[in-house]
């Protein structure tokens, strides 16, 4: 599950580049990100979003969603 948990979180941080166009910390509701790839509430998508938090490359908050940080922008420019 490790392998496609990293690979799916490369995907989500490439998609919230896309979203955001870039912009450095610029949150997005976390219903936005599942919609916008079709995600599940399931373990991998937990594992995904783990994932990309513990490698520093999206900052999660519960109330405001997702943003990418500047190693997530870097990563998906990448």
């Amino acid at each position: 599950m490790l392998n496609s948990a990293a690979s799916l979180a490369r995907k989500i941080v490439q998609d919230m580049h896309i979203y955001t166009r870039g912009r450095p910390m610029h949150w997005v509701p976390m219903d936005t990100v599942m919609r916008r790839l079709e995600l599940k509430e399931d373990a991998t998508t937990e594992a995904a979003f783990s994932h990309a938090t513990s490698n520093g490359w999206l900052e999660l908050k519960e109330l405001r969603g997702a943003c990418l940080t500047n190693a997530g922008r870097r990563l998906s420019k990448a």
